[in-house]
């Protein structure tokens, strides 16, 4: 893999975005890595205040996103802005080092219009791509039954992952506020994530055929755990196609 010494203003080192959640240690590989078609024309730029000053409001579509990888909820709007192929700058928000710019405020993720609208929530985020962008792929499909599904399928999350887990950034649903999660409650959110996906018998994602907003949902935890979990409870893996098969279905389709 190439690299050259970045310009932190403008960071090139020949690695797609999806590329760069890899090398953060996430795995969203597949569908979210290498198909020309969804990857922007240019690599967005990347902007981080920690490294070198960046104005306070940056010009067209940008990102706003925690600065070490760590954030699901901020990879939600990463994967989305890959996915539709749209043209972006990405700021780097140190939420943790100390390094946060005094000029931003609120939480992250979020996102700035090209019109200097502001906007956050992940989710919320995701959808209003596909209004603002309605010639890029959509994420969510025409009112009917498959956007009732999607939309099941993204509020079946809070029903089916550990509810005592802190929904932290570092360490999403991984521990409760007393201490780890036990084997049995991760075994219960594997079993909730397979009956939902055996829903849809044409699968392989979420709500069939098609990757959607629901596996943009869902995906950031999912590739979390599939690394996470078998390093807190020995053999473990959620890709086994033993115990879940549609589960390691779902992951086989992201990974092609």
């Amino acid at each position: 893999m190439r690299h050259k010494e970045p310009n932190p203003l403008s960071l090139d080192d020949g690695l797609s975005a999806s590329s760069m959640l890899l090398a953060r240690g996430h795995s969203c590989r597949g569908a979210f890595s290498s198909a020309s078609d969804i990857l922007a024309a240019e690599q967005p730029t990347l902007l981080d205040p920690v490294l070198a000053p960046c104005p306070a409001s940056p010009s067209g579509l940008t990102l706003f996103r925690e600065r070490h990888g760590w954030c699901p909820y901020s990879e939600k709007v990463w994967l989305a802005l890959e996915l539709k192929g749209l043209a972006y700058k990405t700021v780097l928000i140190d939420n943790m080092g100390g390094g946060r710019p005094d000029w931003y405020r609120g939480q992250t993720p979020q996102i700035q219009w090209a019109d200097g609208r502001t906007q956050g929530e992940s989710m919320d985020i995701v959808k209003a791509l596909d209004a603002e962008y309605p010639a890029s792929r959509p994420l969510y499909p025409p009112e009917g039954a498959s956007m009732s599904s999607v939309a099941q399928m993204i509020s079946a999350f809070r029903q089916s992952f550990p509810s005592n887990a802190r929904p932290s950034s570092r360490a999403a649903y991984l521990f409760s506020y007393s201490g780890p999660l036990s084997r049995s409650d991760f075994e219960k959110a594997l079993d909730a994530t397979e009956k939902l996906l055996a829903q849809h018998d044409e699968g392989p994602f979420f709500v069939g055929r098609e990757l959607s907003a629901a596996d943009v949902s869902w995906a950031p935890f999912l590739e979390r755990y599939a690394a996470q979990l078998p390093c807190l409870h020995d053999g473990l893996l959620p890709r086994d196609a033993s115990r879940w098969p549609r589960l390691a279905e779902w992951y086989a389709a992201m990974d092609e």
